[in-house]
């Protein structure tokens, strides 16, 4: 798991900018692709498929977007990169599913890779949008003034229609998903907690927000003051949370696909891993804990 967290670290450090700002729509919405994409996997086509129960993948191959069904009404958790919600919306179609039985658009975070197709996938589907109250002012301006990034990585402004903060529980019929707070990664990233049930067997599911930090600077941030002690607080949380099957913004970083591998080749709960929050918590913490030794090392050095 190292590997693949340095992996995700690599991909975001080579993130170029690439927007200015275009006198039209067409030519801003191209821009923001261009900005955003930088791993192909991250507009691969992948077939939909039913992790557990009532949720099913419906991203491309690199990003996780999760459709959780419910006979009240369904809740997708993050909308792609800029410019490829149709393919999310083909994904949710090929699964008999109508587009306009999703009532909650979830935000993991606020970046143009999870975030992006939102507001397009708000728009043709009718449904609500919810995030956290701590991103919503950065969804709102599409990413600028993003506290790392500035103006680079923007994508379509979302309007959250609802915002949500640490432990509060949203209901739609039988279906509860919970926000948990794990800022750091962005100030409102969040982890969203449900149960999925198969006949009697019910699940704790995790859709673990990032807890990488790419090329942060954790030291002497005006931005973000705060950043060190929100990233050891959301390691924590996660690492304590009911999990049984951990998913996340990014496949590769609780090992998805090489679990999804096994469960074809027989292995029918090889996705079931109750260590998996834990392992990821812990991999991430000892990556931060690198990098913010690093910084701190650079600072106390002698000019």
């Amino acid at each position: 798991m190292h590997l693949l967290i340095a992996r995700i670290l690599v991909s975001s450090l080579i993130l170029q900018c690439a927007y200015a700002q275009p006198p039209t729509a067409l030519q801003a919405n191209t821009a923001n692709k261009v900005s955003c994409v930088t791993d192909p996997s991250w507009t691969a086509e992948q077939m939909p498929f039913r992790i557990y129960g009532n949720t099913w993948y419906v991203g491309p191959r690199g990003l996780t977007v999760l459709l959780i069904t419910s006979p009240s009404g369904d809740a997708l958790i993050d909308g792609g990169v800029p410019g490829y919600a149709p393919l999310i919306e083909a994904n949710i179609r090929d699964l008999g599913i109508s587009l306009h039985d999703i009532k909650w658009i979830l935000n993991s975070h606020a970046h143009c890779d999870h975030a992006g197709g939102i507001a397009h996938l708000a728009s043709t589907t009718g449904a609500q949008v919810i995030a956290s109250a701590a991103d919503t002012p950065l969804l709102a301006r599409g990413g600028h003034a993003d506290p790392e990034y500035g103006d680079r990585f923007p994508f379509p402004p979302v309007h959250v229609a609802r915002t949500v903060t640490d432990g509060e529980s949203l209901r739609l019929g039988d279906l509860v998903l919970t926000a948990r707070a794990t800022p750091g990664h962005t100030k409102g990233n969040t982890t969203w907690t449900w149960m999925s049930c198969e006949e009697k067997r019910c699940l704790h599911m995790v859709d673990v927000g990032s807890l990488s930090a790419p090329d942060y600077k954790l030291i002497g941030t005006p931005k973000y003051p705060g950043i060190v002690q929100d990233y050891e607080h959301s390691f924590a949380l996660v690492a304590a949370l009911p999990c049984d099957i951990a998913l996340a913004p990014h496949p590769a970083m609780v090992d998805f696909w090489e679990r999804v591998a096994k469960r074809k080749a027989g292995n029918a709960d090889a996705l079931i891993d109750p260590a998996g929050c834990r392992a990821y918590a812990k991999d991430a913490r000892e990556a931060f804990e690198a990098q913010l030794a690093k910084q701190r090392a650079v600072a106390a050095s002698p000019k």
